[in-house]
């Protein structure tokens, strides 16, 4: 079983490695040439250097990742590299509406759990991840954004919880706290990024007021 679980976090490490280089040059690569350097990096992931694989170092750094990450770096490199086909599904990836709410719903999630986690305030939601009493305050959390996902159709939001408390129940990583699967310090940052850049473009292209 830890077998399984340091796989599943190398190859998940990996996927960073891979979705970096994809994203810093899919603006002047060619979908073909996209490909090519997917597999490329693919394989240069697996490269051994003294006795550890490259996802294997960034390993190290990133420990496992939450499943929703990995399924936004999984979606992210396939839709690079399907350009135009697959639209109805696409449409939902690349839209706006759905972005900002699963920006939303992370940076949100990552605001309330690591500031106080960290000792900000007496009370540590961490421990609200684990077996119940506690994970029912958290499980209705989750079961309020899923009904908000299905009330607003944010489909991709959706996905990510649902799949995630599924791993969750299916034990696909080492840590027995459902927060681990939800979320992680790359994906709020990312997320805060996302808020932040989004604000500034509505504040740049809003006309002054007469």
């Amino acid at each position: 079983m830890m077998l399984m679980w340091t796989n599943i976090g190398i190859f998940a490490a990996t996927l960073l490695w891979v979705a970096l280089l994809v994203k810093l040059s899919r603006r002047w690569l060619p979908k073909k040439g996209l490909l090519v350097l997917l597999l490329a990096a693919i394989g240069s992931g697996m490269v051994s250097f003294n006795g550890l694989v490259v996802g294997g170092y960034i390993f190290s750094l990133s420990s496992y990742l939450s499943l929703a990450t990995i399924l936004l770096l999984l979606g992210f490199l396939f839709f690079s590299i399907a350009g135009n086909r697959y639209e109805t599904i696409k449409a939902y990836w690349s839209s706006d509406q759905q972005w900002l709410a699963a920006a939303s719903f992370f940076a949100l999630s990552g605001l309330l759990l690591y500031p106080m986690a960290g000792g900000l305030t007496m009370f540590d939601p961490y421990r609200l991840g684990y077996s119940a009493p506690w994970s029912v305050l958290l499980s209705g959390y989750l079961f309020a954004w899923a009904v908000l996902c299905v009330l607003k159709r944010w489909y991709l939001l959706l996905v990510l919880i649902l799949a995630s408390v599924l791993a969750y129940y299916l034990k696909l990583l080492p840590s027995l706290n459902l927060w681990d699967y939800v979320i992680d310090p790359l994906v709020v940052v990312y997320s805060l990024f996302t808020l932040l850049k989004c604000g500034l473009c509505r504040l740049s292209c809003r006309q002054p007021l007469n």
